[in-house]
């Protein structure tokens, strides 16, 4: 056993191990590699690389591009630093953002490795999916919602052809709801269709329909109505825009594959149970609220928090089902309101609903998902990835970002513009709204324009007026050779040009950018 004071030691020594560990400096980071210190925080160059390229034209103006949008990433620190100083990135604004991100990151670093570090694609199959895709062809698909209904219709097809088969169906409808034109695809090729489907059609003749086969929910139908081929040249299979498409293709075809696999694997043995009834209660108020558009820039939670008594019923209802138990698995159960959190942020797959059946479908798939992807960030989480120090930098980008987000927008909130002033800058100030002298007589024409530009002056103002007093606050240093060194697409024309780079992953924007409200409204 220790002696008393050997403890103590031990322990101070574990507990300042821990603060260095955790708590990254500036000066943890090569001189090299800062581009700009903003008191104790910092910009690399690496993180003024991203930013710069990814943003909007705008905002590089000026004889010196790179200089000029160093300092908005400067004054945007700034306003960040005192935001930490006042305890703003502690807010749910703030806190929300960082929690998906985090949650993003780590699925993103998990599929990275463990489904498309799997995929091994070899040149034979590369080249013969290459070759293959130089046929295409169109058909005609009749679904039916069972076996027995479809082996009806083929019986029926064989004896002429299958389009006549659908005509003879719709010619019986007592209202024309479809066409044939319905059933009909596009132009597809082999990497279009599951390998199920394709193995019935493949060898299929002209005009000849198919055996029954599994379709959706169902069964189908199916006959080829057109064939398309193309030529294509050695040269083409070994290299070119072609078949770097086909690879992309086959990639994701396996990435899928071994997502499903992964998902069986870790569902099976879970025995998740979902609650039908409980999603039968979830759908018609949730769909009805996505008829009516969900709010663009708030939570779904903080509508529900602020709902009055003339709110729309089924925020009542929604409201109302919370707490209900909407999966159970082993191990653990999941509520309508940890569902809820999960569609805050993954809203755009309800979006695409056609009909309340569809969303209750996708409201099923999503739940599906929702696990799935719980259980890879568990398992990211047992891995350490959350200790790398690609996501670490990441969060700490966007969490400064956030924070100069919620701090700017508090600071200029009071502002206001009057009638008068409105009156005033058309009078005196109209050519700088670019617009002819006939029009300056139609003010109310013009009235947003004139609010917005004299609202972005008083905001401008008041923010550069801050900006001064947080620099004897904040000192400001930058590495000037490190600045001129970075490697950049920066030429005339590339500082004429805007980038909107998004992740294939999810979507979400690569890096923080500056904010475009610093040059216009």
């Amino acid at each position: 056993m220790l002696p008393k004071r050997k403890k103590i030691i031990s322990t101070v020594f574990l507990f300042l191990l821990f603060l260095s560990c955790t708590k990254k400096s500036a000066y943890d980071v090569p001189e090299d590699k800062i581009v700009a210190r903003v008191g104790d925080r910092y910009i690399t160059a690496e993180e003024f690389r991203h930013s710069f390229e990814f943003s909007l034209a705008t905002l590089r103006a000026g004889a010196n591009p790179r200089r000029t949008y160093l300092d908005y990433m400067i004054k945007e620190l700034l306003l960040a630093q005192e935001g930490y100083r006042r305890g703003l990135h502690k807010s749910r604004y703030v806190q929300s953002r960082m929690q998906r991100r985090r949650y993003d990151n780590l699925l993103e670093a998990f599929i990275l490795k463990h489904v498309h570090g799997k995929v091994n694609l070899s040149e034979e199959e590369i080249r013969e999916a290459t070759q293959k895709s130089t046929v295409k062809w169109r058909m005609l698909l009749w679904p039916t919602p069972s076996l027995q209904e479809a082996q009806k219709a083929y019986v029926q097809a064989a004896k002429a052809s299958l389009e006549e088969y659908v005509e003879d169906q719709l010619a019986m409808q007592e209202y024309q709801r479809t066409n044939k034109q319905n059933y009909e695809t596009d132009w597809i090729d082999f990497l279009d269709m599951p390998p199920e489907i394709l193995d019935k059609v493949v060898d299929l003749e002209m005009g000849v329909p198919s055996e029954p086969f599994p379709y959706g929910d169902g069964y189908a139908i199916a006959q080829v109505l057109d064939i398309h081929r193309e030529s294509i040249t050695e040269q083409e299979l070994q290299y070119g825009v072609r078949r770097q498409k086909i690879k992309e293709r086959l990639h994701n075809i396996a990435a899928n594959r071994i997502v499903h696999a992964l998902m069986d694997s870790i569902l099976t043995p879970l025995d998740v149970r979902v609650r039908g009834a409980v999603v039968e209660d979830l759908t018609g108020p949730l769909y009805e609220w996505f008829q009516d558009g969900l709010p663009e820039k708030k939570s779904l939670f903080d509508v529900l928090a602020t709902r009055a008594d003339t709110s729309q019923p089924y925020l009542e209802q929604i409201n109302q089902l919370c707490d209900k138990e909407l999966i159970s698995f082993k191990g653990g159960t999941k509520t309508i309101k940890d569902f809820l959190e999960y569609v805050d942020y993954y809203r755009s797959v309800f979006n695409q609903s056609t009909s309340i059946e569809d969303f209750q479908s996708r409201v099923i798939t999503e739940i599906g998902r929702m696990i799935k992807n719980d259980k890879f960030i568990e398992s990211a989480e047992q891995e350490g990835f959350a200790d790398s120090t690609n996501i670490k930098e990441d969060l700490r980008r966007w969490e400064q970002k956030w924070t100069f987000e919620v701090y700017r927008n508090q600071a200029v909130r009071h502002l206001e513009v009057t009638e008068d002033e409105m009156l005033d800058f058309f009078s005196t100030r109209w050519h700088e709204l670019g617009i002819a002298d006939v029009d300056t007589a139609r003010f109310y024409k013009y009235k947003d324009a004139v609010h917005n530009a004299l609202l972005h002056e008083k905001q401008t103002a008041l923010l550069e007026s801050e900006l001064s007093e947080l620099q004897k606050r904040y000192p400001v240093r930058i590495n000037e050779d490190v600045l001129a060194s970075i490697e950049l697409v920066d030429g005339q024309l590339a500082d004429r040009t805007s980038y909107f780079i998004r992740k294939n992953f999810n979507f979400q924007a690569v890096s923080p950018t500056v904010d475009m409200r610093w040059v216009n409204f």
